[in-house]
């Protein structure tokens, strides 16, 4: 299955999987991200894990509930790479999601690196001008994040 050195009736160093159905897409997308050699790779590769508390409906910002969008930070050294979930698998769901107030200067853009609900041909050819911009608000910074059910992004 996988294209190793093994394999019965002639299959040895084939795969079978379909390289254009959609999975296969979103699972490439990612892990062209990952397997970049700059630190944003490095970020998702060894980064550690930061969760980041979102604030939405009026609520103040607070680590999300389940089945709300939830985010955190994979940092190196510094902030690189910020990952957002959206945990309802059937409705929609959007947040203001806190970064680093001093790494991350009011006016800011973060670029979107993947968005799962991006066409099959977005997934191949990034779009280089999807961004949000960081915001400062009582001494917070944060961007605002919206995504389909069980969707997920990535920005740096």
């Amino acid at each position: 299955m996988f294209g190793s050195s093994f394999g019965a009736f002639g299959t040895e160093k084939c795969h079978f999987f379909d390289n254009g159905h959609p999975a296969y897409l979103r699972i490439a997308a990612i892990a062209r991200i990952r397997n970049q050699r700059n630190e944003i790779g490095l970020a998702l590769l060894r980064g550690r894990q930061y969760l980041r508390e979102t604030f939405f409906l009026g609520r103040p910002f607070s680590v999300p509930a389940r089945g709300e969008l939830a985010a955190w930070s994979r940092i190196p050294h510094r902030p690189k790479a910020l990952v957002a979930l959206n945990t309802h698998g059937s409705e929609s769901r959007g947040a203001e999601v806190t970064v680093d107030a001093l790494l991350h200067p009011n006016g800011l853009r973060m670029t979107f690196l993947y968005r799962s609900d991006w066409s099959d041909f977005q997934l191949q050819n990034p779009p280089l001008r999807q961004t949000v911009t960081v915001s400062h608000r009582d001494r917070r910074a944060a961007v605002r994040i919206d995504l389909p059910p069980a969707g997920m992004a990535i920005l740096a």
